[in-house]
């Protein structure tokens, strides 16, 4: 890792401790830059704004899901089976840090993390799709349609979770996602 990409890190790293400890609106660039010893340009080379460390932050973790999900998807034979096992560990996810209080936020800045994760799982929910279209699994003419479908289906139903997160959604949105692709 370069040192424009190690620093990159080490302002990422030292915001979500503060995220983590203060909260996100009593997190500031200019405690960081003090405690960095480093200018709050230097910062701003990184990152444009405070939203941005916050989706640059919740983007790494998702992807850190992401990892733990891809290997669990791998035991499930078929891609309706994978594709549905998805759905339910992006909302157990997304409820767990929903029910957190101490979640850099969450509530706060719901719509950032909402898209963050939502950017993470793109690709996988894409290659599920695309693969089951070639299979014949799925009978979806346009995977990146049908992809967009999907996302705004769980975007709609994270929606409604955020507002109350003991909803449990995750069923009637896999059973509107299969009848859309089969």
């Amino acid at each position: 890792m370069d040192e424009n990409a190690q620093q990159k890190e080490l302002i990422a790293d030292t915001f979500q401790r503060r995220f983590n400890h203060f909260g996100y609106k009593k997190t500031s660039v200019d405690e960081i830059s003090s405690e960095l010893k480093i200018s709050k340009k230097t910062i701003y080379q990184h990152f444009n704004t405070k939203e941005e460390i916050f989706y640059y932050i919740v983007n790494r973790i998702a992807h850190q899901y992401l990892r733990g999900m891809e290997r669990d998807l791998e035991t499930f034979p078929t891609f309706t089976e994978k594709l549905a096992r998805l759905i339910r560990l992006i909302f157990k996810e997304a409820t767990k840090w929903l029910k957190s209080n101490d979640a850099f936020e969450f509530r706060y800045k719901y719509e950032i993390g909402e898209l963050a994760f939502k950017d993470a799982y793109t690709g996988l929910i894409n290659s599920l799709v695309q693969q089951g279209i070639k299979t014949g699994e799925f009978s979806s003419s346009s995977s990146e349609l049908t992809v967009r479908l999907i996302q705004g289906m769980i975007s709609e139903a994270m929606q409604v979770v955020s507002s109350n997160p003991d909803l449990e959604v995750e069923n009637q949105l896999i059973e509107s996602i299969l009848k859309v692709l089969k």
